[in-house]
């Protein structure tokens, strides 16, 4: 008796029952996380675009609360530069290459990501639904458009120590 034929009459008749568990992925290595963040980051943005250095910083302080916190300390004031955690997050290059296979997003020169009119639908529909991506929604809504450049040249070369 072939072996798939054994292991189905030894469950034939059972009767199974599955409970819902989180996946056991942390969020960020999760693609459909990384893409949905990636949409709402741009969606946020200035123009619907944001250089690599404004998306990782972005990355990086989204994934936890303390990150979360900490910029919003440093664009009231509260902290410098140099006291806030910077991080490239390779889950992001990996969000970038999924939404240009997509569609959703355009790469320009390798230095910015733009949403596409595709990926503006998608984010806008990301945005809509209110029981997904909250606390990531009220941070980037928060900040990702009023972070520039210079601010972000000053945290990635730690200008403050100079």
């Amino acid at each position: 008796m072939a072996a798939d034929n054994f292991f189905r009459q030894a469950i034939e008749g059972a009767t199974f029952s599955f409970t819902a568990r989180p996946e056991p992925v942390a969020g960020d290595l999760r693609m459909s996380w990384g893409i949905g963040i990636l949409l709402l980051s741009l969606f946020y943005a200035h123009g619907k675009k944001g250089s690599f250095q404004k998306l990782q910083f972005l990355a990086h302080a989204i994934r936890t609360q303390e990150g979360r916190e900490d910029v919003r300390a440093l664009m009231a004031g509260r902290l410098r530069t140099t006291e806030v955690s910077v991080r490239v997050e390779p889950w992001l290059n990996r969000a970038v290459s999924y939404a240009h296979s997509l569609g959703l997003v355009d790469v320009t020169k390798g230095r910015s990501v733009g949403l596409t009119e595709k990926g503006k639908e998608v984010a806008a529909a990301l945005d809509a639904d209110k029981g997904v991506f909250k606390e990531e929604r009220l941070f980037l809504a928060d900040v990702a458009r009023k972070l520039t450049e210079v601010q972000l040249t000053k945290i990635w070369r730690m200008e403050d120590l100079l």
